[in-house]
């Protein structure tokens, strides 16, 4: 009798970063773990070494020798993440001999390519193209596109079909819609510490001027009525965010905002009592936190791009986030709505939980042994 052949689903992030690679790995390996086809091993940079989860020492990319290095060198301390997690995974390849390796990071993978031909290594190489990368994808056997806009790029750049599938990221969305009653929604606001008499508008990722255009989000909000409306945002809060920080506390009214880094876990807490969600970015590879706003019956307000389109279909409200004084119209639109929570907890749960995308994921990393 054969055993289960191995795979490893590996991220250098999981266990010190909150990224929506590092959320989508634990999650999916969660989901998998337990599978009668294959066993699944977790590689991670941080957190510790449980069962099949396995802890890789390496730089961390904020810690202190990895900067150190970038200064020397002139590379990114991320790449020295990746560099020495590289090193750090080989007794783990001896040991387990792994049929397939599934990762998000393309410099990892890029690495693994090279070792492999080094140490003749036997594992195929799945990516998980969530950043997005374009063709050509000649460091891996095999792409997971996300999106079709994605597959047909590649396909009329050269790259064969049957070296991709097309499949989204899955998400832990419960069968059961996740809403409160009237009494528990005022409730969990006041354990938050947050009002009872104004509606709330939240926003989340890193509190900086960058991709996710916190400070687009705090003007906007500067033109509403703050007795009507409350501001949440949240993300990672670090030495990028001061300019955000300051751009809050000069424009809008005391105690109509606040601006918090919470556990990943909790972020859920305060989609549930939150009544419109925005994103600002003017580009994405996919956006894994519109699903999770979607979950908790959240409208989400984006710009109009061809991503967000494919992502949320009719389930949005789009606008030209790169011009001024439009969120006010845009609350109005998710108000006119007449899309129910239950609608669009339905759309997110049907087309991104893992209860319906499960069987998809093993089909793929079966393909490959």
């Amino acid at each position: 009798m054969h055993s289960k052949p191995n795979i490893f689903i590996v991220c250098t992030g999981v266990g010190h970063i909150n990224r929506g690679y590092e959320s989508f790995t634990i999650e999916c390996f969660n989901e998998l773990k337990s599978s009668s086809k294959f066993e699944l091993f977790l590689l991670k940079g941080g957190g510790a070494s449980s069962g099949k989860e396995i802890k890789i020492a390496c730089l961390k990319r904020r810690g202190k020798l990895a900067k150190f290095c970038f200064k020397v060198t002139g590379r990114e301390a991320y790449w020295f993440e990746q560099a020495t997690f590289l090193m750090g995974m080989l007794p783990a390849l001896i040991k387990y001999k792994p049929a397939v390796i599934y990762y998000s990071d393309f410099i990892l993978g890029t690495f693994l390519w090279h070792l492999r031909r080094f140490f003749k290594f036997k594992y195929k190489l799945l990516f998980s193209n969530g950043a997005p990368n374009g063709p050509p994808f000649s460091t891996m056997d095999h792409v997971q596109q996300l999106l079709a806009v994605y597959e047909k790029d590649a396909v009329s750049k050269g790259t064969p079909p049957e070296t991709q599938t097309l499949l989204p990221y899955g998400f832990d969305i419960s069968n059961i819609p996740p809403f409160l009653s009237e009494n528990e929604q005022k409730s969990l606001r006041q354990k938050l510490g947050l009002p009872l008499d104004k509606k709330i508008i939240i926003s989340i990722g890193a509190i900086n001027t960058n991709h996710k255009r916190m400070d687009y989000v705090i003007k906007e909000f500067a033109m509403l009525d703050p007795n009507k409306y409350f501001l949440v945002l949240l993300g990672q809060v670090d030495n990028n965010s001061t300019v955000v920080l300051n751009l809050a506390a000069e424009l809008l009214v005391q105690g109509s905002y606040t601006i918090q880094q919470v556990d990943a876990k909790d972020v859920s807490a305060y989609l549930s009592i939150s009544d419109y969600f925005i994103l600002a970015s003017l580009t994405e590879g996919f956006g894994r936190v519109l699903i999770e706003a979607q979950e908790y019956g959240l409208l989400p307000i984006v710009h109009d791009y061809d991503v967000v389109r494919e992502v949320l279909k009719s389930y949005a409200v789009y606008g030209d986030l790169t011009k001024d004084n439009q969120l006010q119209g845009l609350l109005k639109q998710v108000d006119k709505s007449n899309l129910t929570e239950e609608d669009v907890w339905s759309y997110a749960y049907n087309n991104y939980s893992w209860d319906k995308l499960n069987s998809q994921y093993e089909q793929m990393l079966t393909r490959l042994f």
